[in-house]
């Protein structure tokens, strides 16, 4: 009788087996315990008859021991000259004077709020939510909706001595916007680290934005009265709160604590609020995986519950200092053919820094592409097909400069 032959790999396979079986074990736990903690929040919000809905977010999906990165708000110090300003004592409206409801999103239909960035996992929501504030405040002065401003939020957590990836604080960041300043994003991109000062752009002290002063709006004591009346004078507020576990569920409605741990203080932007609904409306620095694209709403009564809402506020005040950026442009006018074409014009600044825009002023040219940046860049200039026996001109602003573009008329021998 021959010999059956032994499977040597079969030891191996079976150790294989048995790892990947103990991978899978580990994950399917922890999804377990993920799903576990969703649905005692759930429960906790169908039995308060809270006004919110919880599920799976961006945030709730990290690590439970790692979420704690997402917040960094360090409390005042009641003892440091950042705090010792005296609360704005506002005139208080008459009812009738304030509207029901306001949001700088849509303010006469008019967006005065940046969009919503990713402090990733590093504790900044501190300088966040100023760098927020500062980028609202010179939307609203320069009257420039809807343009995405983006500052450096990295030059504050490396350059400012307000805080770093390990917490910060919201008065010695606005102290620095007053009297520092903040660069453009290209300055220094933004990497989720303490990083070091000394790779920021060299030239950026030339060419920073800043306040030029701030106020607390409430220290402690918050009051609805107090923070509308703000919002309605001063624009989006730097503001506060503590955080719970259940907030990291948050995708919709008006949010108010169900249930949860705490897990440390929070700093935010407040855009408005609506008294149909009873709530504060805020934007966040988790990215647009989170809550409602990024922002959330929160109920007036959670400026009285643990959530300790609006706790401290600041408001930026009078009028922001911008750069002066020179630019200029590779040329200032372009010839194209009847048929339609494209020219490339390059964009050169001063400093990278500065920001531009390009529109056309006529609808027959278009800007393929980008229409808006910082420093220097190239834009591309489109002319559509002239189907008129005559030459035309039209214009389009490239970073407060005029480009000419002149198109050839069509053709008399295509005439029929």
């Amino acid at each position: 009788m021959g010999r059956i032959a032994r499977n040597k790999s079969l030891p191996y396979i079976s150790f294989l087996f048995l790892l990947s079986l103990s991978v899978a074990l580990v994950f399917t736990s922890s999804a377990y315990a993920l799903n576990e903690e969703l649905m005692e929040i759930q429960q906790s919000i169908q039995f308060k008859g809270a006004n919110w809905t919880a599920g799976e977010t961006t945030v709730s999906r990290i690590k439970p021991e790692e979420r704690s990165n997402l917040l960094g708000l360090l409390k005042p110090d009641v003892m440091d000259e950042d705090w010792s300003a005296p609360v704005e004592e506002l005139p208080s409206f008459a009812a009738a004077a304030l509207p029901v409801s306001l949001d700088w999103r849509s303010y006469n239909g008019a967006n005065y709020v940046s969009p919503v960035r990713n402090q990733w996992g590093c504790g900044s929501c501190w300088a966040f939510a100023t760098t927020a504030a500062l980028e609202s405040k010179v939307l609203m002065a320069d009257n420039t909706p809807g343009y995405d401003l983006n500052l450096a939020e990295q030059f504050m957590v490396s350059c400012s001595s307000a805080g770093n990836c390990s917490g910060g604080y919201i008065s010695s960041a606005s102290s620095f916007l007053r009297d520092t300043g903040l660069p453009a994003e290209e300055c220094f991109p933004y990497s989720a680290s303490n990083n070091s000062c000394s790779n920021a752009c060299p030239t950026w002290s030339s060419y920073t934005y800043h306040i030029s002063g701030y106020r607390w709006i409430a220290q402690w004591n918050a009051t609805e009265d107090a923070l509308k009346n703000a919002l309605s004078t001063y624009g989006p507020l730097v503001t506060t709160m503590d955080v719970y576990s259940d907030f990291y569920y948050y995708t919709t409605g008006v949010y108010s604590k169900a249930s949860g741990t705490y897990e440390g203080g929070h700093a935010i932007l407040l855009v408005g609020y609506d008294d149909a609904a009873q709530c504060f409306i805020a934007k966040n620095s988790w990215g647009n995986g989170w809550g409602e694209s990024g922002f959330f709403r929160i109920a007036y009564s959670q400026l009285r519950s643990e959530v300790k809402f609006g706790e401290n506020t600041i408001a930026f005040d009078g009028q922001p200092d911008v750069p002066t950026c020179v630019f200029s442009l590779s040329s200032g006018s372009a010839m194209l053919r009847h048929s339609g074409g494209s020219v490339r014009v390059m964009i050169q600044a001063d400093d990278p820094g500065c920001s531009w825009t390009a529109s056309s002023n006529v609808p027959w040219i278009g800007v393929s592409g980008r229409s808006s940046g910082t420093g220097t860049k190239t834009v591309r200039i489109r002319a559509y097909k002239n189907t008129e026996y005559q030459e035309r001109t039209g214009t389009v602003i490239i970073a407060g400069k005029t480009f000419t573009v002149t198109q050839a008329a069509k053709p008399i021998r295509n005439r029929r």
